[in-house]
């Protein structure tokens, strides 16, 4: 009997084909997408070469679509048009054709597809090193020399209602066609430069941890006594990273649906809803939402507790970051009827920290404070100008400070509210949901920075979250340190 053939290599990021969102920071790029569309007043959308959206930001045709949807033939063609520019061929064929530019424009396969509404999108494949990795969409937009709607929208919308529509229509971006179209090709350009620049970090990132992977083989082959155990580990890790795929897949992935179905619904996309109607489906949207949060917390403490969350300092504006999480809250908060108010310093407090890490203390925080703060309400955050700080032993840093008029902490909780999965109400009956969470990612995210986090309550008064951080971390070490838990402690978070 031959012996088994050794097992071949995985195969290395050199040799695949690397997709769309592996060369895009999402993120930066959705902020990208986000400023273009609120600029230039056209919706942009951005999907990768299998149809899966990296980014959609619609601007003014909300209402003019939805009531041209609300016509049966209306509907039948904006799906046939959706169709077309989402999966349709990015050339002049299928009732495309090539931009209305100047000469010599270069056009890097752009298409234009008019709509039978009148309305135009441009369509422009992304290319990279000889592969389409997807396209990006621009539009709707209401070409400058469109007059009166067009019969063939009216002709197939028997009863439409002229004037409703004509101001439906005047909330959509009038625009000539190759205003656009340079508009279009800018985005592109700075599109290639992100693309450029993942690609650099990420075939570093993965060629590291090949690296890495083939020097673990080598020392189990030299070791064979640590095999059994190496074994046992990865078989944890790959049970870990198993539930955690099943959860975000099974869970946050068709939850994100049953919220974008019910968006559309509140919208009336597919037909008129009675008061009461309305009512339920906004109250599925925000059950939707609130379930939405307690997965991504769950998911967050997950990584933490298992090491992989990694902190990535860089220089930021503290006080961009405190009105950045403001801005998420506002909305809660204005449904509660709260007043929210905003305390920076003259100056900008500029510190090294990671971003993202930061702006989710300060966005759970508030959401801490806006979930237990009742109806009439306040809410206040305030932020420090940098100055010596006694918890950090003298060292230069800056405060946040979120306080409310809520129902308080009592005294003997307060020091105990920073564990995970500990809730001060933990009766079949409490009043506020959560899972106990949100402050123990606080607490993780802080000591990470190496600073401080602590409470101030009363009952019945209100509370006082005061974060103190250095203005120069010192390098952070490879992951953040999990939160405390409490044990047995029974599961009335903070958040």
């Amino acid at each position: 009997m031959s012996a088994e053939a050794p097992p071949r290599p995985p195969e290395s990021v050199l040799q695949r084909r690397l997709a769309l969102s592996d060369l895009l920071d999402l993120q930066t790029f959705g902020e990208l997408a986000k400023g273009f569309a609120e600029l230039y007043k056209v919706g942009v959308k951005v999907f990768d070469e299998k149809g899966n959206r990296l980014a959609d930001i619609k601007v003014g045709n909300g209402d003019f679509c939805g009531y041209v949807f609300s016509f049966a033939e209306g509907r039948r063609c904006c799906t046939a048009t959706v169709a077309r520019v989402k999966e349709g061929p990015v050339g002049p064929v299928q009732n495309a054709r090539a931009p209305q530019v100047p000469p010599g424009l270069p056009l890097r396969g752009m298409v234009t597809v008019p709509c039978f509404t009148g309305l135009r999108y441009l369509v422009l494949p992304i290319l990279w090193e000889g592969d389409t990795l997807g396209r990006v969409v621009f539009g709707p937009f209401t070409p400058e020399e469109m007059g009166d709607l067009p019969p063939s929208l009216t002709d197939l919308t028997p009863g439409i209602d002229i004037a409703l529509a004509q101001g439906h229509l005047a909330k959509i971006r009038r625009a000539p066609e190759q205003t656009v179209a340079k508009v279009m090709l800018h985005f592109a350009q700075l599109l290639e430069a992100l693309v450029a620049a993942g690609q650099k970090t990420y075939l570093t990132s993965q060629v590291h941890i090949e690296a890495t992977l083939e020097s673990n083989r080598d020392l189990e082959a030299q070791n064979r006594k640590l095999e059994a155990l190496n074994i046992r580990l990865k078989e944890m890790d790959r049970l870990k990273s198993s539930f955690l795929a099943t959860v975000s897949h099974e869970l946050r992935t068709p939850l994100t649906s049953i919220i974008g179905y019910s968006e559309m619904l509140s919208e009336g996309l597919v037909g008129p809803l009675n008061p009461e109607q309305t009512d339920y489906v906004r109250t599925i949207m925000d059950k939707g939402d609130t379930l939405l949060k307690l997965i991504s917390s769950i998911l967050d403490i997950s990584q933490i507790e298992a090491g992989k969350v990694r902190l990535t300092f860089d220089g930021v504006l503290v006080s961009d970051v405190v009105t950045s999480a403001l801005s998420s809250i506002k909305p809660q908060a204005q449904k509660k009827g709260l007043m929210v108010d905003t305390k920076l310093p003259p100056r900008a407090v500029e510190a090294r920290a990671d971003r993202e890490k930061l702006r989710q203390v300060v966005v759970n925080l508030l959401s801490n404070a806006v979930k237990f703060t009742p109806k009439g309400g306040w809410v206040q955050v305030v932020l420090t100008d940098l100055q010596p700080q006694l918890e950090l032993g003298g060292a230069s840093g800056y405060r946040i400070v979120v306080q409310d008029s809520g129902v308080g902490i009592p005294a003997d909780q307060q020091d105990k509210v920073f564990q995970s999965f500990y809730q001060v109400d933990n009766s079949s009956t409490r009043e506020f949901g959560g899972a106990g969470l949100g402050l123990a990612i606080v607490k993780s995210y802080v000591e990470g920075h190496s600073g401080v986090v602590r409470v101030t309550s009363e009952v019945g008064r209100g509370s006082r979250f005061e974060v103190v951080l250095p203005a120069k971390p010192p390098a952070p070490g490879s992951v953040i340190p999990p939160p405390a838990s409490d044990g047995g402690a029974q599961v009335q978070d903070r958040f």
